[in-house]
């Protein structure tokens, strides 16, 4: 069986500035051969400083989204995508992240993710479609378990 070790929190690595590694398995062996979907990726989406909020939601998607159907069958490792676009809601004395949006993907393995984000269709399709919308130095990924609580 093999093993994927989870490097747990880290922050800021030393000499960067305004970048972010998350990961919520606090050092956690997790078994490869967990049930399937159990890893989640949210990915914190940024527009590009040119674009309106509402010119980046109608790019991501009205036209970014739909692109993902055109892709050959069984290329995307992705069990389930979500979109989350914030509101303008508030609650006073709670700071609100200040994202454009948030991509949730659910896959079977780190090595799948690692698989379709190094993948040829992904770096020459997808990514250079997201140049259109996204400041991609500012995304940021949150490999993920979950464990519910309620509901």
């Amino acid at each position: 069986m093999t093993h994927i070790t989870c490097p747990g929190n880290r922050g800021l690595l030393p000499g960067q500035v305004n970048v972010l590694y998350l990961v919520t398995c606090s050092g956690k062996s997790i078994s490869a051969s967990r049930s399937p979907c159990d890893l989640k990726l949210s990915i914190f989406l940024t527009r590009r400083a040119d674009l309106s909020h509402d010119e980046f939601v109608d790019y991501w998607t009205q036209k970014h989204t739909p692109l993902l159907s055109t892709l050959p069958g069984g290329e995307v490792p992705v069990r389930r995508y979500v979109q989350l676009l914030p509101t303008d809601d508030e609650i006073p004395g709670v700071a609100t992240a200040v994202y454009d949006g948030v991509a949730e993907l659910w896959v079977d393995s780190i090595d799948d993710a690692a698989r379709w984000f190094t993948s040829d269709t992904y770096t020459t399709t997808i990514a250079a479609d997201e140049e259109k919308f996204l400041d991609r130095s500012l995304t940021r990924f949150l490999y993920s378990t979950e464990s519910r609580i309620l509901g």
